[in-house]
């Protein structure tokens, strides 16, 4: 019993040294805590203000921003429209050059074959033009035509 006396006691001791030692919260202490917080805020927002208005800047209205914002999607989208159209045009100026040079050799073909065969000569599709004499001028392409008039 005498053990258990002992133990009870250094319990008791230790648990009222902890009590004491432990800091008594009071509004006061939270009060100052904000107070020093709202200062220290105060003060970073006029050092940044402090410093943006003596380099000449100033804040921006939302309508400037939004305008600052329009005109430089519309600058980028010009800039895409003007390299499209730039690589389109380079791209029919190609298809040009390549379908001209494509004609020019069919021509040289087709003088060199008709050197080779001088008896032979183009015959005319259609000589009298779309409606030839004999047949009707209401359609060339009706049934009645090649009827005789």
């Amino acid at each position: 019993m005498n053990n258990f006396r002992t133990i009870v006691l250094a319990l008791t001791t230790v648990a009222a040294a902890s009590v004491g030692a432990q800091t008594v919260y009071t509004g006061s202490a939270d009060q100052e805590r904000r107070e020093r917080n709202r200062e220290e805020a105060l003060a970073h927002y006029r050092d940044a203000t402090s410093t943006s208005t003596a380099r000449g800047e100033r804040r921006e209205s939302m309508r400037e921003q939004t305008r600052e914002g329009t005109t430089s999607v519309r600058e980028g989208t010009h800039r895409a429209a003007e390299s499209t159209r730039r690589a389109a045009h380079k791209t029919a100026r190609e298809a040009r050059r390549v379908g001209h040079n494509t004609a020019a050799k069919a021509r040289e073909v087709t003088a060199r074959v008709d050197a080779k065969l001088p008896g032979k000569t183009q015959p005319s599709v259609n000589p009298d033009g779309i409606n030839p004499v004999s047949t009707s001028t209401k359609s060339p392409t009706a049934p009645s035509n090649g009827v005789v008039k």
